[in-house]
């Protein structure tokens, strides 16, 4: 069984449109290609954004951390209800919004899974700290909050519920190529498994599969946290931070391909799926994208 969990929060960035995204994956036949795939869904209520005015104990003044109140507030809605499909045994397949997301999804599946390896496919490493934070977008956070890099997080607006839940040996990124400056420091000094494009390029998508699953072989489950924005635009325009030089189709197939080989592959979260930006052609593409990647996730295969 794969329990389908939509979180359409968009306030995490600054566009609108992935709110639209589970939506918009569902008409365009989510549901059959599960079954397809050979799964029984169980479709939980959409998550929503929940409003909220709790100012938290600490000065936010010097902090950058835009939204933070309902986005903390939605993401404990959404740690709950992940824990408890996690304690099921279900898949747990997500479908975002914004990756800011990963703030309520992760410890809601670490609370379940502790053992939990997390492979984070995406042009940006999403581990800024509000203090050095140029935007102050919180989809460009969740990791630095998740490992406790973030000081105090628990006096933030509505994050009182929060408790760090990663290591540094618990996450693989694969497909980097746009990183602040202080984004690259922290990962050098907590030495964060990282395939950037660039080893992307020297090795192959083969090769760096290879080693990520080697690395997690201890781990009794693998979570996937995909932004789409990890492929190179020709392929998926339609997404907010878009970046030249990423993943191919093959190459992004690929990683849900060989993650669901190993039987470990658990739970998926795909995000910043954003039809609004580009026209309906390039919209249609973008989701036309996604939906193969989740198909590859879920056991879809050539032959």
């Amino acid at each position: 069984t794969v329990s389908l969990v939509s979180i359409p929060l968009a306030i995490g960035q600054p566009y609108v449109g992935p709110d639209t995204s589970p939506n918009l994956l569902k008409k365009n036949g989510l549901l059959q290609l599960l079954g397809d795939c050979g799964w029984r869904v169980d479709q939980m209520p959409d998550v929503l954004e929940v409003t909220s005015n709790d100012v938290g104990s600490i000065d936010m003044s010097n902090l950058n951390a835009k939204n933070c109140a309902s986005i903390g507030a939605t993401c404990e809605v959404a740690a709950k209800v992940i824990y408890e499909k996690a304690m099921n045994d279900n898949f747990i397949l997500i479908l975002g919004g914004d990756h800011s997301i990963p703030i309520g999804t992760i410890p809601g599946l670490m609370k379940a899974r502790p053992n939990t390896g997390v492979v984070w496919v995406d042009a940006h490493a999403d581990i800024n700290v509000p203090k050095s934070s140029p935007s102050g977008n919180m989809h460009g956070m969740p990791v630095s909050f998740l490992m406790g890099l973030v000081e105090e997080a628990k006096k933030y607006p509505s994050m009182s519920w929060f408790e760090a839940c990663l290591k540094p040996q618990d996450l693989c990124y694969i497909g980097l190529r746009d990183l602040d400056t202080p984004e690259k420091e922290l990962i050098r000094s907590l030495g964060i498994k990282a395939y950037s494009m660039y080893d992307v390029d020297r090795l192959g998508i083969g090769m760096v599969m290879e080693q990520t699953k080697d690395y997690f072989a201890d781990k009794s489950h693998l979570h996937l946290s995909y932004d789409i924005d990890a492929l190179d635009p020709f392929f998926a325009p339609s997404t907010g931070t878009a970046v030249r030089g990423g993943l191919t189709f093959r190459e992004g197939n690929y990683i849900c391909e060989s993650l669901c080989e190993t039987g470990k592959l658990a739970s998926l979260e795909l995000v910043e799926v954003n039809p609004s930006l580009h026209s309906n052609v390039d919209a249609q593409s973008t989701v036309d994208m996604a939906l193969t990647l989740l198909g590859s996730s879920m056991g879809q295969r050539i032959l």
